[in-house]
């Protein structure tokens, strides 16, 4: 991990004290963990991990954000998760001593923060509770890319869309007077990579939502929620 350098704000700023995830550990805890992180940066559009590698370790997102993706067999990427800041990767392997399965992409300028298994594993000796709430983390991950590998398989494009919409409000979301706004982490090409349906698709379907007074596009990066409840039914409709 020579090409990482240290943080020497980290003691200070306490990089992952915005992260849930170490909610529950107090202040001298925080310093122990932050004191021996490596710390990196990465340009938009810079591969953090590749499919194949070894791991770099337990990866928090400090600043900007990074996708998780895969080629499939004909050539084309299929995003499986976005990671917005303060959230993180790698934790499975932790546990394991497997290879990672997807590349990880920063698609802004990104700083992570990587602590090893073995700094990894003297926490979790020490605070129990941080164990937990990995074992919670990693249960409600794979619940998402459950329902991405859902969406590949017939689920219509408008329940699709809708569903991610909804995803992405809490993370992308701001309030902009009586609505709420986000703006989108991917391109309309990323997304529809994401929700595995063909960019006309996507757009197609997205304009439909526009005439139907759900949503509003605001140029080519925000989505103004123009009514959210029927945003949420349609999220629940099944074919």
């Amino acid at each position: 991990m020579e090409e990482f350098e240290p943080c020497d704000g980290c003691n200070n700023d306490l990089c992952i004290r915005n992260v849930p995830l170490f909610s529950t550990l107090n202040r001298e805890a925080m310093h122990a963990l932050t004191s021996q992180m490596a710390h990196k940066t990465f340009k938009k559009g810079e591969t953090i991990v590749h499919e194949g590698e070894r791991p770099l370790g337990f990866t928090v997102i400090r600043s900007g954000s990074a996708k998780a993706y895969r080629t499939t067999f004909d050539g084309r990427e299929q995003i499986l998760y976005i990671f917005p800041e303060n959230d993180y990767f790698g934790a499975r392997f932790l546990f394991t001593e497997e290879k990672v399965p997807y590349s990880v992409e920063a698609l802004e300028e990104t700083r992570v923060c990587i602590l090893s298994k073995e700094q990894f594993s003297s926490l979790l000796q020490e605070h129990s509770g941080v164990a937990l709430q990995i074992i919670e983390a990693m249960a409600n991950r794979m619940s998402r890319l459950e329902l991405v590998m859902q969406s590949m398989g017939g689920r219509n494009a408008e329940l699709r869309i809708a569903s991610l919409l909804l995803e992405f409000k809490d993370t992308y979301g701001k309030k902009n007077g009586e609505y709420l706004e986000i703006t989108l982490p991917l391109s309309r090409e990323g997304l529809a990579n994401y929700l595995g349906m063909a960019r006309e698709t996507l757009s197609r379907k997205m304009a439909q939502l526009e005439e139907d007074g759900i949503i509003e596009s605001i140029g080519t990066k925000t989505i103004r929620i123009v009514d959210l409840v029927r945003l949420k039914n349609l999220s629940l409709l099944v074919d």
